[in-house]
């Protein structure tokens, strides 16, 4: 059974851990308290007793929330955890009065970009060698956004929505 937690700093560390062993320019540890330092949504998923399945962090800023980074274990992979992680955020996003959530990804990572154009979101942007590093060299990455709440013509105006 999973079960969504903040990330509490028992986490902390097997966060870091997954991050380094999946990510191509992983968070330290020091940079995801800096976050929850800021007020920022950090929350793990958990496999059993305190397995570290996945994880997200994302930025509030005013009505727009900023996806900065999320992953999930290379075990636990297309079990649709990386979708409950972005639907929890969705939710919490909407609650707290988001319009819109943005994120950056990587060209080259097509399974991040059919999660996010899965849920919802489309590609509103590229920045042009934004990842420094990785296994391609400076790599761009697509400016992707995605609404909380169906537009005012739809008569459905603060409605949530899952794509």
């Amino acid at each position: 059974m999973m079960r969504l937690l903040p990330m509490e700093p028992p986490f902390l560390r097997d966060v870091v851990a997954l991050e380094a062993e999946i990510a191509h320019s992983p968070w330290s540890a020091e940079m995801i308290q800096d976050e929850s330092r800021l007020g920022a949504w950090l929350r793990v998923l958990v496999a059993g007793e305190r397995t570290v399945a996945g994880y997200a962090v994302a930025r509030p800023l005013f009505d727009e929330w900023h996806l900065l980074t999320l992953g999930v274990a290379p075990r636990f992979r297309r079990q649709g955890l990386g979708r409950q992680l972005m639907e929890a955020l969705l939710v919490d996003a909407v609650a707290q009065g988001a319009n819109d959530v943005v994120l950056e990804v990587r060209v080259s990572n097509v399974p991040a970009r059919l999660l996010y154009q899965g849920v919802g979101f489309v590609t509103i942007g590229v920045r042009r060698g934004y990842y420094r590093h990785g296994p391609f060299g400076p790599e761009d990455a697509l400016v992707m956004s995605r609404p909380t709440r169906l537009p005012e013509s739809s008569g459905g105006s603060h409605k949530f929505f899952l794509a």
